[in-house]
């Protein structure tokens, strides 16, 4: 027999929305703040996966605690139901929070004439051991800024040819990852001005203003890369004439 109160399946659905919504809040923060500073979120595109972590976190788990939390129903039956719930709601967050983290970025690499925003799944972890002793660890806080360099020995260069068709690109093979430092006037002396964006696409100039604003810097001081995004292609903002990376826009910049 049930001992259950009257408004036993409001507060009882009351409370699961509320951990649930606290929950997701601080995953949240961890997510948009430290694994995908602005504007990384925006250039992964993690915004369709956040919102089915939240279907199912927020709306999904309330709604089926709604369905089977009935005054009539056993207290034994109900921890039971509860805890199933409970037990597939835990796991649906924790794949998605793993698959979060496997596509955070990790990198910003320059390479030759181009960035390239490179995710921790696109790095093979056994091989981080080969890159130098300052860029072996990838981040959580937001991608690193470093270079990448073309080996000069044929047979590497084979190889690398190889992973690229394999669909591997230089920028995510450890042992040529390089500080961005010393590469940061040759970033500086191929990118293009930053009004030859505004040129091509009038609605970039908001932006670019902003990006100079936030630098202290003058429009006439900036220049832009194209940025390669898995499935997309968006524009790095540098300034010189040290080659520093000041923001990211997201307009094709192979033009």
């Amino acid at each position: 027999m049930s001992l259950l109160p009257s408004n036993f399946r409001l507060r009882i659905v009351g409370l699961h929305l509320a951990v649930s919504a606290t929950v997701t809040l601080a995953v949240a923060l961890v997510v948009f703040l430290l694994w995908y500073p602005p504007p990384f979120a925006d250039a992964a595109g993690v915004a369709k996966l956040f919102a089915l972590l939240v279907g199912i976190d927020v709306a999904l788990g309330p709604a089926l605690t709604l369905l089977i939390a009935k005054a009539s129903k056993p207290r034994s039956e109900l921890a039971r139901d509860l805890t199933v719930i409970a037990v597939l709601q835990i796991a649906a967050l924790c794949y998605g929070i793993y698959c979060l983290a496997l596509a955070r970025p990790v990198a910003l690499v320059f390479e030759l004439d181009q960035f390239r925003l490179i995710a921790a799944a696109d790095v093979d972890s056994r091989t981080l051991d080969e890159a130098p002793a300052i860029l072996r660890q990838l981040s959580w806080a937001g991608p690193k800024s470093m270079s990448s360099a073309k080996p000069s020995i044929p047979s590497e260069q084979l190889r690398v040819i190889d992973l690229e068709l394999a669909g591997i690109p230089l920028a995510a093979m450890p042992r040529y990852w390089q500080e961005y430092a010393p590469q940061a006037t040759a970033a500086w002396h191929v990118a293009r001005p930053v009004h030859a964006l505004v040129g091509r696409y009038p609605d970039s100039k908001a932006g670019d203003d902003r990006i100079a604003m936030t630098a202290a810097q003058p429009i006439a001081a900036l220049r832009f890369l194209p940025l390669r995004v898995r499935g997309a292609e968006w524009v790095t903002v540098i300034s010189g004439p040290d080659g520093r990376v000041e923001g990211h826009l997201p307009f094709d910049g192979f033009f």
